[in-house]
């Protein structure tokens, strides 16, 4: 579906959570020399101003990476995180300063023999994409579906490498494609790092949904738990009621698959911080790792 913008939510509580984890992911594949390759199947334009455009229309970023940019004591993976969006938007949120997405955050943690591909779909958020990341040679950009296109990129020479899956699950469709195209890919390559997030919803009154059950995300979480047999961990996020009679995301989540094994720690010391900062009195966070 070509109607969603991600810069509605640029900098929300999930953004934060995901972008966190990714930034953290891709620095343990720098710790060994040998390159690495990134695949972003959802990349979106890569930068977003915060102050104005779409992202001023809601400010969701305020309760999510505007809470964090407040605070001056934070565990290690959440201040790592807030010094590379600080330097990106700037002291202040100055005006030219924008918020790093996904090949944003990526692109500061390639080195010179690691590459990535990011896709998009948009012609509007492609056009942007190629303004911001054309020039990086290390870089290829592609306006076609990214989980059908991780078919022909897998496995990456070096057999290192990260996919992140970040669909915008407009469409009911996406819960069950995402499943799909990651057994070929797992298939082709199977010890690579898979990063998938995924929405937590809330019922809309009368729609029979269990109260809390996060809907098509949490389905989706023990489909993709039970699918794959290694090593991997799923982690949540909520901010939010769940059962407040409308269907509006009140937190989302992600499954790892062959996560580094010092991240189990790093969630564990950083979501009660998350929870507390981002939901207040209504967040809560859950943690389980699996296959070891």
């Amino acid at each position: 579906m070509l109607s969603y913008r991600h810069a509605f939510h640029a900098g929300n509580a999930a953004d934060v959570l995901k972008h966190a984890v990714l930034m953290y992911c891709l620095d343990y594949l720098r710790h060994k020399e040998t390159p690495f390759f990134v695949v972003d199947t959802h990349a979106g334009a890569g930068f977003y101003s915060l102050t104005e455009g779409y992202a001023a229309r809601n400010r969701e970023w305020e309760k999510g990476v505007g809470s964090l940019l407040e605070q001056a004591d934070l565990p290690p993976l959440l201040a790592d995180y807030v010094v590379l969006v600080r330097d990106a938007l700037g002291v202040g949120l100055h005006p030219a300063g924008r918020y790093p997405g996904s090949p944003a955050l990526i692109q500061r943690l390639l080195r010179e023999q690691d590459r990535a591909v990011c896709f998009e779909l948009h012609p509007a958020d492609f056009t942007a994409l190629e303004e911001n990341f054309a020039a990086d040679h290390r870089f290829r950009l592609l306006r076609e579906d990214g989980l059908g296109g991780l078919k022909s990129l897998l496995p990456p020479p070096s057999r290192r490498g990260c996919v992140f899956i970040d669909p915008p699950y407009e469409m009911k469709s996406d819960y069950t494609t995402v499943p799909e195209y990651l057994a070929e890919a797992l298939r082709r390559f199977s010890t690579g790092l898979y990063i998938i997030w995924y929405p937590l919803l809330g019922r809309k009154t009368g729609d029979g949904a269990a109260p809390g059950s996060g809907g098509e995300g949490a389905a989706l979480r023990e489909t993709l738990l039970r699918f794959y047999g290694g090593n991997r961990c799923a982690v949540e996020l909520r901010t939010a009621a769940a059962d407040n009679g409308v269907r509006r995301m009140y937190g989302s989540g992600m499954v790892i698959y062959n996560p580094p094994w010092t991240l189990r720690g790093v969630l564990g010391e950083s979501l009660p911080v998350l929870a507390s900062m981002l939901g207040g009195e209504q967040g809560s966070w859950d943690l389980s790792w699996e296959g070891e």
